[in-house]
């Protein structure tokens, strides 16, 4: 795995950056919870609002977004959690092939005695390790400071485990897109804006599908429908959100292996 750990090591003080980041996230989220959790009519406000503004603002109907699992999914595992891991996801997804070939760090690398396949998919793992270390610290930060504000009630450990692996899987499939796109490309803004294109569109459609309650079986294809189905901390991920992503994520990285491997360097 000496390729990975290269690319590891050379993204640690980026990757120490975002563990400060997304820990401080969790302590100004939940830091809010004390102040918010009396006022009744944050419920009444929104219940008045049109149901597409509702479902992306992670308000689910029955759950009360003064209470904890109301609160957390609204305020980070519906909305802020899955657009900031999805920066680091697709910036990394798109940087380890196609912008290290735009840099020029891609070139030397195989010039060593090692394989494409093998440059390919340790620089994929790598991504999986940096999406990995980001959740784990958000998960154990979130673990941490959430009960010294009482944030975090009666959710079980367990729930939030479960919660952050079908967050981390939302956010593979997009990083898993632009590391394919990359790798088939040899280019970095392409990668990027495919992925974050399709991350857009999925949640806006299906946002807007829930909401007027049509096309059932177009959200049922894309992976925020799988996540987004109910209050994730309290109903818990659905099947499909957390096994779903595994054949997603196979095929295009499986696309993006073939094709960099038949094609000529940038």
């Amino acid at each position: 795995m000496t390729v990975a750990l290269r690319l590891l090591t050379d993204r640690r003080r980026a990757l120490m950056w975002w563990a400060i980041a997304v820990t401080g996230l969790v302590l100004f989220t939940v830091s809010l919870y004390p102040s918010l959790k009396q006022q009744a009519s944050i419920d009444e406000l929104v219940t008045g609002l049109p149901e597409a503004f509702q479902t992306m603002v992670g308000y689910q109907a029955g759950v009360s977004l003064t209470s904890p699992a109301g609160f957390l999914h609204a305020r980070l595992f519906a909305t802020v959690l899955p657009v900031l891991l999805l920066a680091l996801g697709i910036g990394a997804g798109a940087r380890a092939i196609g912008g290290a070939e735009e840099a020029g760090t891609l070139e030397p690398l195989l010039a060593n005695p090692v394989s494409r396949r093998r440059v390919a998919l340790e620089r994929y793992a790598a991504v999986l390790v940096q999406l990995v270390g980001v959740v784990g610290v958000f998960a154990a930060a979130l673990m941490v400071l959430a009960p010294r504000f009482g944030a975090l009630g009666s959710v079980a450990p367990g729930t939030l485990a479960v919660a952050c692996t079908a967050v981390f899987g939302l956010v593979l499939v997009h990083a898993t897109l632009a590391f394919a796109v990359g790798a088939a490309t040899g280019r970095h803004g392409p990668a990027v804006a495919v992925a974050a294109a399709v991350a857009v569109i999925g949640y806006l459609t299906q946002s807007l599908l829930t909401a007027e309650g049509a096309g059932g079986w177009a959200r049922g294809l894309s992976p925020w429908s799988w996540y987004l189905d109910g209050n994730i901390l309290i109903d818990g991920p659905s099947p499909v959100a957390l096994w779903g992503p595994i054949p997603l994520c196979a095929v295009l990285l499986a696309a993006g292996v073939a094709r960099f491997c038949r094609r000529d360097l940038r």
